[in-house]
């Protein structure tokens, strides 16, 4: 009996670990990607349009957690993600700006003008890019739990915290030039950061430790590990697919 315990508790661990390893994998092809490779040697403007086109995606953000809340069934689930909902929107008085606005801020900090941001309109592939995010949300809400999390965690958190830690490497030094500090794009590569599942918490001081913790405890009950990469290896597509928008030979 307590060799069979252990044998399952083993099991239930590989579980996690499979789905970890997996995700380190998708990960090191995302940050491989050339336009991560090449950022610090682009064009101010090259850059810019970068950086437009990626608020386009940050705006889908609350739709892309709303949709998802409607397809979750685990109260602590639901709970945590309204959280990071609201999160997004500080100040119920209207009187702190919200994350969205944060990011205007910091583009504006990097040497864009309003008018670029405001007659800035999305490319025909990052269109379809949205499109593709939130038919990949409509599938996962309709699959249950662990579909969802895996989207909100990977798409709307770890990815994201990569990202902007690339971004970072060129971002740095033009803040300290102007003198300013990020509002945007340095807070979320903090506290976006991934935590892998099997170290996941409830007290995790990241969306993401806590989001994991979670899925993990999912992954663990319904062996759902390969139901998980699938969902990553689809939102990683389209991630990617953004980005060689911009390294396409023209």
């Amino acid at each position: 009996m307590a060799d069979g315990a252990g044998r399952h508790r083993s099991e239930i661990r590989h579980r996690v670990l499979s789905a970890d390893a997996s995700e380190a994998e998708l990960l090191a092809q995302f940050t491989a990607h050339r336009l991560f490779a090449d950022v610090e040697q682009l064009e101010r403007d090259a850059f810019l349009e970068v950086l437009l086109q990626r608020r386009f995606l940050s705006l889908l953000f609350p739709v892309v957690y709303d949709a998802g809340i409607d397809g979750l069934g685990d109260a602590t689930a639901i709970r945590l993600a309204r959280e990071i909902l609201r999160e997004e929107y500080p100040d119920p008085s209207g009187c702190t700006p919200s994350h969205r606005e944060d990011l205007v801020s910091d583009l504006l900090a990097l040497g864009a003008t309003e008018a670029q941001i405001l007659r800035s309109r999305p490319t025909a592939v990052t269109t379809s890019v949205i499109e593709e995010t939130l038919a990949l949300m409509l599938d996962a809400a309709a699959a249950g739990d662990v579909a969802v999390l895996t989207i909100l965690r990977f798409w709307g958190e770890v990815l994201v915290s990569v990202e902007y830690g690339e971004f970072w490497r060129r971002m740095e030094v033009q803040f300290q030039t102007a003198a300013v500090a990020s509002r945007f794009y340095h807070p979320h590569h903090h506290h976006d950061g991934r935590e892998p599942l099997v170290l996941a918490s409830d007290a995790s001081s990241t969306h993401s430790g806590r989001l994991g913790a979670c899925l993990a405890r999912l992954i663990e009950a319904n062996g759902a590990a390969e139901q998980f990469a699938r969902a990553e290896r689809r939102v990683l597509a389209a991630r990617m697919r953004f980005y060689d928008q911009f390294t396409a030979e023209r």
